[in-house]
Protein backbone atom coordinates (compact mmCIF):
# COMPACT_ATOMS: atom_id res chain seq x y z
CA UNK A 1 0.00 0.00 0.00
CA UNK A 2 0.90 3.40 -0.41
CA UNK A 3 -0.25 6.72 0.01
CA UNK A 4 -1.10 10.18 -1.78
CA UNK A 5 -0.31 13.63 0.13
CA UNK A 6 0.33 17.06 -0.84
CA UNK A 7 3.90 17.82 -0.69
CA UNK A 8 5.72 21.36 -1.96
CA UNK A 9 8.12 20.36 -4.71
CA UNK A 10 11.49 21.34 -2.78
CA UNK A 11 13.35 22.68 -5.99
CA UNK A 12 11.25 25.73 -5.50
CA UNK A 13 10.77 26.07 -9.41
CA UNK A 14 7.34 26.03 -9.01
CA UNK A 15 4.72 27.11 -6.22
CA UNK A 16 2.50 24.87 -6.35
CA UNK A 17 0.68 21.88 -4.89
CA UNK A 18 1.46 17.93 -6.47
CA UNK A 19 0.61 15.03 -4.82
CA UNK A 20 3.40 12.38 -4.78
CA UNK A 21 3.32 8.43 -3.79
CA UNK A 22 5.06 7.58 -0.79
CA UNK A 23 4.89 4.25 1.35
CA UNK A 24 3.19 5.05 4.17
CA UNK A 25 5.53 3.55 6.78
CA UNK A 26 3.24 3.90 9.70
CA UNK A 27 4.11 0.96 11.87
CA UNK A 28 7.45 3.34 13.18
CA UNK A 29 6.99 6.31 15.10
CA UNK A 30 7.41 10.09 14.60
CA UNK A 31 10.69 10.30 16.34
CA UNK A 32 12.20 6.97 14.28
CA UNK A 33 13.83 9.10 11.94
CA UNK A 34 16.61 7.12 10.33
CA UNK A 35 14.71 4.15 10.28
CA UNK A 36 12.11 5.96 8.23
CA UNK A 37 14.18 7.91 6.02
CA UNK A 38 16.21 4.64 5.11
CA UNK A 39 13.26 3.22 3.85
CA UNK A 40 11.96 6.49 1.69
CA UNK A 41 15.57 6.38 0.62
CA UNK A 42 15.54 2.70 -0.52
CA UNK A 43 17.27 3.34 -4.03
CA UNK A 44 19.21 6.31 -5.28
CA UNK A 45 15.89 7.09 -7.31
CA UNK A 46 13.43 7.26 -4.48
CA UNK A 47 16.00 9.15 -2.17
CA UNK A 48 16.16 11.92 -5.11
CA UNK A 49 12.50 11.78 -4.76
CA UNK A 50 12.67 11.86 -1.23
CA UNK A 51 14.85 15.16 -0.97
CA UNK A 52 13.23 16.91 -3.96
CA UNK A 53 10.30 15.86 -6.06
CA UNK A 54 12.77 14.84 -8.58
CA UNK A 55 14.60 11.57 -9.84
CA UNK A 56 17.18 12.65 -11.63
CA UNK A 57 20.18 14.32 -11.19
CA UNK A 58 19.46 17.04 -13.29
CA UNK A 59 16.43 17.80 -11.48
CA UNK A 60 18.09 17.53 -7.85
CA UNK A 61 20.37 19.98 -9.54
CA UNK A 62 17.91 22.03 -10.44
CA UNK A 63 16.14 21.88 -6.94
CA UNK A 64 18.75 23.18 -5.09
CA UNK A 65 18.95 26.70 -6.59
CA UNK A 66 16.63 28.94 -4.51
CA UNK A 67 17.72 27.18 -1.38
CA UNK A 68 21.12 28.14 -2.17
CA UNK A 69 20.20 31.94 -3.25
CA UNK A 70 18.17 32.47 0.01
CA UNK A 71 21.23 31.25 1.72
CA UNK A 72 23.71 33.58 0.38
CA UNK A 73 21.40 36.55 0.14
CA UNK A 74 20.01 36.37 4.42
CA UNK A 75 22.86 34.65 6.26
CA UNK A 76 25.68 35.80 3.69
CA UNK A 77 27.34 32.41 3.03
CA UNK A 78 30.95 33.34 2.12
CA UNK A 79 34.43 32.03 1.63
CA UNK A 80 35.15 32.59 4.94
CA UNK A 81 32.31 29.88 6.14
CA UNK A 82 32.63 26.71 8.61
CA UNK A 83 28.77 25.71 7.02
CA UNK A 84 26.87 22.54 8.60
CA UNK A 85 23.75 21.33 7.14
CA UNK A 86 21.28 19.29 9.93
CA UNK A 87 19.48 16.94 7.50
CA UNK A 88 21.68 16.94 4.42
CA UNK A 89 20.41 13.62 2.86
CA UNK A 90 21.80 13.39 -0.80
CA UNK A 91 23.64 16.47 -0.42
CA UNK A 92 21.36 18.16 -2.65
CA UNK A 93 21.94 22.00 -1.21
CA UNK A 94 25.72 20.88 -0.35
CA UNK A 95 27.00 20.14 -4.05
CA UNK A 96 25.74 23.19 -4.65
CA UNK A 97 26.59 25.07 -1.56
CA UNK A 98 30.10 23.94 -0.96
CA UNK A 99 32.12 26.51 -3.92
CA UNK A 100 30.47 29.34 -1.72
CA UNK A 101 32.15 28.77 1.66
CA UNK A 102 35.29 27.28 3.09
CA UNK A 103 34.23 23.64 4.18
CA UNK A 104 30.19 22.55 3.92
CA UNK A 105 29.69 19.69 6.36
CA UNK A 106 26.74 17.67 6.14
CA UNK A 107 24.80 15.30 9.11
CA UNK A 108 21.87 13.52 8.48
CA UNK A 109 20.35 10.38 10.30
CA UNK A 110 19.73 8.28 7.54
CA UNK A 111 22.99 5.89 6.27
CA UNK A 112 21.32 5.62 2.97
CA UNK A 113 21.09 9.18 2.55
CA UNK A 114 24.40 10.02 3.37
CA UNK A 115 25.48 6.79 1.08
CA UNK A 116 24.23 8.90 -2.02
CA UNK A 117 25.45 12.02 -1.10
CA UNK A 118 28.79 10.50 -0.60
CA UNK A 119 28.58 9.28 -4.15
CA UNK A 120 27.52 12.79 -5.56
CA UNK A 121 30.17 14.90 -3.10
CA UNK A 122 33.18 12.72 -2.65
CA UNK A 123 35.20 14.73 -5.10
CA UNK A 124 34.67 17.83 -3.65
CA UNK A 125 37.76 18.92 -1.32
CA UNK A 126 35.91 20.70 1.33
CA UNK A 127 33.14 18.33 2.11
CA UNK A 128 33.02 16.41 4.92
CA UNK A 129 30.09 14.37 5.62
CA UNK A 130 28.73 12.80 9.45
CA UNK A 131 25.84 10.40 10.32
CA UNK A 132 23.78 11.36 13.69
CA UNK A 133 23.24 8.90 15.62
CA UNK A 134 21.01 10.57 18.26
CA UNK A 135 18.82 13.31 18.34
CA UNK A 136 20.86 16.88 18.93
CA UNK A 137 24.51 17.16 17.57
CA UNK A 138 26.41 15.70 19.76
CA UNK A 139 29.15 14.18 17.43
CA UNK A 140 29.94 18.03 17.18
CA UNK A 141 32.09 20.70 19.42
CA UNK A 142 30.98 23.57 20.77
CA UNK A 143 32.03 26.75 18.68
CA UNK A 144 32.48 24.86 15.47
CA UNK A 145 30.84 26.67 12.84
CA UNK A 146 29.63 30.05 11.31
CA UNK A 147 26.50 29.00 9.67
CA UNK A 148 24.13 26.59 10.64
CA UNK A 149 21.21 25.56 8.47
CA UNK A 150 18.05 22.96 7.67
CA UNK A 151 16.36 23.37 4.97
CA UNK A 152 13.51 20.91 4.18
CA UNK A 153 14.01 19.14 7.66
CA UNK A 154 11.90 20.84 10.21
CA UNK A 155 8.86 20.06 8.93
CA UNK A 156 9.24 16.10 9.60
CA UNK A 157 10.64 16.68 13.45
CA UNK A 158 8.61 16.42 16.63
CA UNK A 159 8.34 19.81 17.88
CA UNK A 160 10.56 19.47 21.02
CA UNK A 161 13.24 17.81 18.91
CA UNK A 162 12.76 21.08 16.29
CA UNK A 163 13.75 23.35 19.78
CA UNK A 164 16.70 20.95 20.69
CA UNK A 165 18.27 21.44 17.42
CA UNK A 166 18.15 24.79 17.71
CA UNK A 167 19.62 24.52 21.08
CA UNK A 168 22.14 22.31 19.16
CA UNK A 169 23.02 24.94 16.83
CA UNK A 170 23.29 27.80 19.29
CA UNK A 171 25.54 25.72 21.33
CA UNK A 172 27.90 24.95 17.87
CA UNK A 173 27.68 28.18 16.42
CA UNK A 174 30.72 30.47 16.94
CA UNK A 175 30.11 33.73 18.68
CA UNK A 176 28.43 35.91 15.38
CA UNK A 177 27.33 32.69 13.71
CA UNK A 178 24.53 32.55 11.76
CA UNK A 179 21.43 29.92 11.42
CA UNK A 180 18.83 29.87 8.75
CA UNK A 181 15.90 27.29 9.07
CA UNK A 182 13.13 27.22 6.38
CA UNK A 183 9.93 25.54 6.31
CA UNK A 184 6.27 25.50 4.76
CA UNK A 185 4.81 28.34 6.46
CA UNK A 186 1.26 27.67 7.67
CA UNK A 187 0.45 31.17 7.36
CA UNK A 188 0.54 31.15 3.64
CA UNK A 189 -2.28 30.59 0.94
CA UNK A 190 0.14 27.49 -0.06
CA UNK A 191 0.90 26.03 2.72
CA UNK A 192 -2.59 26.55 4.29
CA UNK A 193 -3.85 24.72 1.06
CA UNK A 194 -1.71 22.01 1.62
CA UNK A 195 -2.34 21.48 5.28
CA UNK A 196 -6.40 21.24 4.87
CA UNK A 197 -5.67 19.10 1.90
CA UNK A 198 -3.96 16.46 4.10
CA UNK A 199 -6.52 17.40 6.69
CA UNK A 200 -9.42 16.08 4.87
CA UNK A 201 -6.92 13.03 2.84
CA UNK A 202 -6.06 11.51 6.14
CA UNK A 203 -9.19 12.17 8.23
CA UNK A 204 -9.79 7.93 8.68
CA UNK A 205 -6.15 7.02 7.69
CA UNK A 206 -2.87 6.65 10.10
CA UNK A 207 -0.78 9.42 9.23
CA UNK A 208 2.83 8.17 8.07
CA UNK A 209 5.69 9.71 10.70
CA UNK A 210 7.32 11.54 8.06
CA UNK A 211 4.49 13.52 7.16
CA UNK A 212 5.33 17.04 7.25
CA UNK A 213 3.97 19.29 10.31
CA UNK A 214 4.41 23.09 8.91
CA UNK A 215 5.01 26.41 11.05
CA UNK A 216 4.46 29.41 12.12
CA UNK A 217 6.87 32.95 11.90
CA UNK A 218 6.00 32.83 15.38
CA UNK A 219 6.76 29.34 16.02
CA UNK A 220 10.44 29.78 14.50
CA UNK A 221 11.06 33.10 16.44
CA UNK A 222 10.34 31.87 19.34
CA UNK A 223 12.90 29.06 19.44
CA UNK A 224 15.49 31.04 17.75
CA UNK A 225 14.65 34.00 21.24
CA UNK A 226 14.56 31.63 23.88
CA UNK A 227 17.70 30.04 22.43
CA UNK A 228 19.40 33.16 22.70
CA UNK A 229 19.91 34.03 19.24
CA UNK A 230 19.76 37.88 18.26
CA UNK A 231 18.75 39.59 15.16
CA UNK A 232 15.85 36.96 15.23
CA UNK A 233 13.91 37.50 11.62
CA UNK A 234 11.43 35.21 9.94
CA UNK A 235 11.27 36.29 5.71
CA UNK A 236 8.26 35.66 4.03
CA UNK A 237 8.74 33.49 0.65
CA UNK A 238 5.55 32.05 -0.10
CA UNK A 239 5.10 29.04 0.47
CA UNK A 240 8.31 29.17 2.88
CA UNK A 241 8.87 31.21 5.82
CA UNK A 242 12.79 31.39 6.62
CA UNK A 243 14.19 31.78 9.97
CA UNK A 244 17.41 33.77 10.13
CA UNK A 245 18.91 34.81 13.55
CA UNK A 246 22.95 35.79 14.88
CA UNK A 247 24.55 34.00 17.66
CA UNK A 248 25.80 37.28 20.16
CA UNK A 249 29.61 38.56 20.10
CA UNK A 250 31.02 38.02 23.19
CA UNK A 251 30.14 40.87 25.83
CA UNK A 252 27.56 41.80 23.13
CA UNK A 253 23.86 41.74 25.16
CA UNK A 254 21.21 39.64 23.49
CA UNK A 255 18.46 42.08 21.54
CA UNK A 256 15.82 39.43 21.45
CA UNK A 257 13.23 41.43 19.97
CA UNK A 258 11.95 38.63 17.01
CA UNK A 259 11.38 40.84 13.44
CA UNK A 260 9.29 39.76 10.87
CA UNK A 261 9.87 40.66 7.39
CA UNK A 262 8.52 39.93 4.43
CA UNK A 263 10.25 40.40 1.05
CA UNK A 264 9.88 38.49 -2.34
CA UNK A 265 11.58 35.63 -3.39
CA UNK A 266 14.37 36.29 -5.62
CA UNK A 267 14.34 35.57 -9.34
CA UNK A 268 14.06 32.20 -10.67
CA UNK A 269 17.07 30.59 -12.22
CA UNK A 270 17.40 29.00 -15.70
CA UNK A 271 16.70 25.09 -15.41
CA UNK A 272 19.72 23.38 -15.14
CA UNK A 273 21.65 26.19 -13.77
CA UNK A 274 24.11 25.25 -10.28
Amino acid sequence: MSLFFSSYVWGYATQALTHRLYPPLTDLRRRQYAQAWDLLASSREEAYAAASGQRDEAGLRHSAGNAVRNLVDLVSVNQKDDVLEIGCGVGRIGRELAPFCSTWTGADTSSNMLGYASDRLGSIGNVRLVQLHAVGLPEFEASSFDVVYMTNMLMHLDEMDRWYYVQEAYRILRAGGRIFIDTIGLESDAGWSMFANDAQRFRCLERPPYMPRFSTAAELAAYATRAGFEHVQCHHRPPLVILTSVKPRLGKENDSSPAYASDSLPPEPARGAA
